[in-house]
């Protein structure tokens, strides 16, 4: 429709009519960004005359309400009035209602801050902060069964929350419950478990459960954090589970050792396999003082053998070359190698030492001394597993030398290891010789 105006009269009158929409719309903005203004100012007195301007804006209340919720001087009334106004006008943010639950806890109220909660999970099901809040407002108000529905909810949503929910539900179920019934079964959450039980100390206990879990998922930790599992169990002497990892996580292929090796008491004894650094396999530590590598200039033509090259200044001990060995209890083993030295004219020479984990009074056990310069010698030691040994060592030592002495250079060079398990001890084999007599 074309609207003609052909007299005055008629002009005029639009052009009031344009002018008055144009005011309209102007003043609707004015007080839109007055009240922006306002509201970003974040004072009490600013807030309320932008709700003034715009008494339908739910966020100013909102803002209002939160704060009057957490700074200093704010009123728990005045929060809890400006909340329930804003969760008024915009009942589909849950954020409000969390926020008007703190409001209504805070002030004593905790069974309608029960029910703003369960409004703010309506609104938002998935939303992380929402069901953490939740959590923790269950946590609170000694509800443990809930609190543990919502960890499940909130890792389910977000596994990253693992590092912030570990510590909490923590205190009202076992790490047990936690693992089979909570934590989700993924990498990620995996890996912030091991993190928390090594850091805290607590992998021992907790170590068999989660294996099962890893396992029957088929989702390993990362490598990083297998090997730092692994590792810390070395480190307090538990062995058998230790070398169940081990196992596991090369079958399935999640550490990249050989299959047919993880049956020999020594795995990579021979030096063939590549050096995994870690785990069941040979471990060099970092030295400045020493370069270790792996030559084919071993007792036969060909055959790999580990060197330890010392510089001109070497002085310190040396004892970075080591392999764990799982031990039982009282049993008796013998270790045997080759070692063969170059211009190494220390005292003490080189030799190979056995020594228990984690085993408080454990005796240690050590080779013939080998120095200056020789061909290959086979060396020996007998080792006896104490009462609560369950894991052993093997370690290639140099000593070092005193301030006066020459440096402790030279090369030292290890071959053919071979671990054996000896005859039982007289008291575990008198136990059945004694069944049988008495029978």
């Amino acid at each position: 429709m074309e609207l003609v105006l052909e007299r005055w009269p008629s002009r005029i009158f639009a052009a009031a009519v344009a002018a008055a929409a144009t005011a309209a719309l102007s003043l609707q903005l004015w007080k839109h960004l007055e009240a922006d203004r306002l509201a970003q100012e974040g004072t009490v007195a600013s807030l309320e005359r932008a709700e003034q301007l715009e008494p339908r804006n739910a966020e100013l209340y909102w803002r209002l309400g939160r704060l009057e919720l957490f700074s200093e001087s704010g009123s728990p009334a005045a929060a809890v009035a400006a909340l329930e106004q804003a969760t008024l006008l915009d009942p589909r943010s849950g954020a409000y209602w969390a926020d008007l639950a703190q409001a209504r806890e805070n002030a004593g109220d905790v069974e309608r801050a029960g029910q703003d909660l369960a409004h703010a999970r309506a609104a938002e099901p998935r939303t992380p902060v929402i069901l953490w809040r939740a959590m923790s407002f269950a946590l609170r108000n000694n509800q443990p069964v809930g609190a543990l529905e919502l960890g499940r909810e909130l890792l389910a949503a977000a596994p990253p929350y693992a590092g912030r929910v570990l510590p909490q539900l923590v205190e009202v179920a076992d790490m047990g419950t936690l693992i089979r019934n909570v934590l989700p079964a993924d990498q990620g959450t995996f890996d912030v478990l091991v993190t928390y039980l090594c850091d805290r100390g607590d992998l021992r206990k907790a170590a068999p459960v989660l294996w099962s879990r890893v396992l029957a998922t088929g989702q390993p930790p990362s490598i990083f954090y297998l090997r730092r599992m692994i590792e810390t169990l070395l480190g307090i002497g538990e062995g058998e589970l230790a070398a169940r990892m081990w196992v596991d996580s090369i079958r399935r292929g999640w550490i990249g050792g050989d299959p047919a090796g993880i049956d020999e008491p020594i795995y990579n004894s021979d030096f063939r396999r590549p050096m995994l650094g870690f785990g069941f396999d040979w471990k060099v530590m970092p030295d400045e003082e020493a370069s270790v590598w792996v030559s084919d200039q071993g007792p036969q033509p060909g055959e790999p053998c580990l060197c330890a090259d010392f510089s001109e200044r070497a002085r310190s001990d040396f004892w970075h070359v080591s392999h764990p060995v799982v031990v039982e209890p009282g049993e008796r083993y013998l270790l045997t190698a080759k070692l063969r030295t170059r211009h190494v004219a220390t005292r003490a020479g080189a030799f190979l030492s056995v020594s228990g984990i984690d085993a408080a009074g454990q005796a240690p056990a050590t080779t013939d001394h080998v120095l200056g310069s020789t061909g290959w010698e086979e060396v020996s030691a007998e080792f006896a597993a104490g009462s609560g040994t369950h894991l052993a060592q093997i370690v290639l030592v140099r000593p070092g030398v005193g301030p006066e002495d020459p440096p402790a250079n030279g090369q030292v060079c290890l071959a053919g290891v071979s671990w054996k398990h000896l005859q039982v001890t007289e008291e575990k084999a008198a136990a059945p010789a004694a069944r049988r007599a008495a029978r």
